[in-house]
């Protein structure tokens, strides 16, 4: 899903196949069959008047305002909890109920096709106006409304709520068709996903979501593919049971439209920690009301490639060559500059050693005896380094190191000159005479402009120091499924959920403490020592940076560099934060039986 680029479609297209597709596949349940009710909806937009006479099990009568339509409708059950939809004939608007028939309290969500948003906006708000608008005819939007069943001698229920008692929670879905995926809710209306056993399973995204209580027992958990697919679900999850009963509607990649019913069994891989209030529920208002509530539809959807839009190659090294803010210099505080970095350390001021990465491979056998060329290092003073690769002239550069453990040094520089604007990230152990390099440049296996990363573990030379023979840094699945909250200064925090051994995502804190805007990224994680880490990953379909810490669990601090280009120029600087842990899901298992995954 991360990687596919999905046609925008046009509104005919849309409206054509809705208008031709009739009622959701599946379902099938009859215990609406005859009823005639008037739905009380509260909120802003809510119809003056949406009324239903439910004929059979496959017809109803549906009157919304002043006009009376017969439609196609499908309906489903898990216990006293069901799930109507429809769409209004002639269009692509619908309706999708979910009713408890103990209360006839409702939660109904009005949905419709087609979105425009703005390009080229600053995430600053530097930019008074977008560069121009795009339309995505394929988009789901929604509206949700709370209300009840008025069936003309029934007083109003208890209605459904928003709330924050999913956030945190982690879950593995296997659907009634085989279709399996682990969901992670860090966000009081975000939340994430891998797929399993598909190709690209392993790569975590994020969507829009809401999350609703009927009670202790069920709860509503919709979610919206934004920027994907714009395909929405939406599920009644049942957590005496750990089931799950949904509705799946909207284009597919190939642009077919998928209208049907489904069945899931659940399992709890875990629970997080969220740091709210713990008398804070999340169901006084729902989420972002203040910034989204004017306008039919408002919600959280965060559109990174509209804000920073792809960059041809040629355009991306202009502005590299245009300015350069290394280490601060030429450069205002950017998003990721953190206080709470690791100190500089100046322990290598005098040293000179050489880094040998293993026949220059990614993780070739060591004992091979093959080495391959040398990266080189004079350290000059605090900010200064010398460096040259093989037998190139010594070459000078500004240069920041941390120490995240007891002699393990953490160095990074730009390569002045090299065609790509790369820089040199350097892990240097003159503990254990182990060495990772992690060169980046502009452009990645599918992007002209973003960082692109290499990895060569090997050994440092350096006086006597012996290096072992066999054993090396190395990739590793100890951080899946942990839960960490970062602290970059009073005002910038995060939650950094490790979702697969490829990919996490991470999430900013809304006001209230509790989680918010969130975004997924492929990532890689590698072992250094027990409970020291070096984590990396490419905000990709985003901004195209990249993030290169080490995190120590010992210390619960983490410490590196940001590398990227934008329209503003070329960025290398240093980010650090500290961290809390909030807990751990068990998902590795789930990759671990999946062929090609691990």
């Amino acid at each position: 899903m991360f990687f596919t680029n999905y046609n925008p479609l046009t509104p005919e297209y849309v409206e054509e196949k809705a208008k031709a597709i009739g009622a959701a596949v599946g379902g099938g349940c009859g215990c609406l069959k005859g009823m005639k009710f008037d739905v009380k909806l509260e909120g802003q937009f809510a119809p003056a008047k949406l009324a239903y006479e439910i004929k059979d099990e496959k017809e109803l009568v549906v009157t919304e305002n002043d006009a009376t339509y017969t439609a196609p409708y499908t309906a489903i059950s898990q216990g006293p909890i069901t799930i109507m939809t429809h769409l209004i004939p002639g269009c692509s608007r619908g309706w999708h109920l979910v009713i408890d028939r103990r209360t006839w309290a409702v939660t109904a969500f009005e949905t419709w096709f087609g979105i425009t948003v703005p390009v080229g906006m600053d995430l600053f708000g530097m930019k008074k106006e977008p560069d121009y608008y795009r339309d995505i005819p394929r988009e789901i939007q929604r509206e949700y409304y709370f209300g009840w069943l008025d069936m003309g001698n029934n007083e109003k229920p208890k209605l459904h709520t928003t709330t924050n008692r999913i956030e945190g929670r982690g879950l593995y879905w296997k659907y009634d068709c085989g279709y399996e995926f682990l969901t992670f809710n860090p966000s009081q209306y975000c939340t994430t996903l891998s797929e399993l056993g598909v190709a690209q399973g392993g790569i975590t995204v994020t969507n829009p979501a809401d999350y609703i209580r009927i009670d202790d027992e069920n709860y509503i958990y919709a979610r919206w593919e934004v920027e994907f697919s714009g395909k929405m679900w939406i599920e009644v999850m049942n957590f005496f049971d750990f089931t799950a009963t949904g509705l799946e509607f909207g284009f597919e990649k190939d642009d077919t439209l998928t209208y049907k019913m489904h069945r899931a069994e659940l399992d709890l891989t875990g629970d997080a920690a969220h740091l709210e209030q713990i008398n804070s529920f999340g169901d006084k208002e729902r989420p972002l009301a203040s910034t989204m509530g004017q306008k039919k539809g408002g919600r959280y959807a965060y559109r990174p490639m509209d804000i920073d839009v792809p960059m041809p190659r040629e355009e991306a090294l202009a502005h590299a060559a245009e300015r350069q803010m290394i280490f601060g210099g030429g450069q205002e505080a950017n998003i990721m500059d953190s206080h709470n970095n690791l100190p500089f350390n100046y322990d290598l001021v005098g040293k000179e050693f050489k880094v040998w990465a293993d026949n220059e491979k990614y993780a070739q056998a060591p004992w091979s005896g093959e080495k391959g060329t040398p990266w080189e290092y004079q350290f000059v003073d605090n900010n200064t380094l010398k460096w040259r690769y093989g037998d190139m002239e010594w070459q000078e550069e500004v240069y920041k190191c941390f120490q995240p453990d007891k002699k393990l040094y953490f160095f990074a520089h730009l390569l002045t000159g090299d065609p790509d604007y790369s820089m040199v990230a350097q892990i240097i152990d003159l503990q254990n005479g182990l060495a990772t390099t992690i060169k980046t440049g502009i452009g990645n296996w599918q992007s002209e402009w973003e960082a692109g990363a290499n990895v060569y573990f090997g050994t440092v030379e350096y006086g006597d120091l012996k290096a072992p023979f066999a054993r090396r840094h190395h990739f590793t699945d100890e951080l899946v499924g942990q839960c960490f909250a970062w602290a970059y200064t009073d005002t910038m925090n995060s939650i950094h959920v490790y979702s697969s051994p490829e990919s996490y995502s991470w999430t900013i804190f809304d006001g209230n403490n509790g989680g918010g805007p969130t975004w997924s990224s492929p990532c890689f994680y590698i072992k250094l020592r027990p409970d020291v880490y070096l984590f990396q990953w490419v905000e990709e379909k985003c901004n195209g940076s990249q993030g290169l810490v080490v995190i120590n669990r010992k210390i619960q601090h983490d410490g590196g560099f940001f590398y990227g280009v934008s329209h503003a120029g070329l960025n290398l600087n240093i980010t650090g934060a500290f961290m809390r842990e909030l807990g751990k899901f068990d998902i590795n298992k789930y990759f671990d039986r999946i062929p090609g995954i691990k």
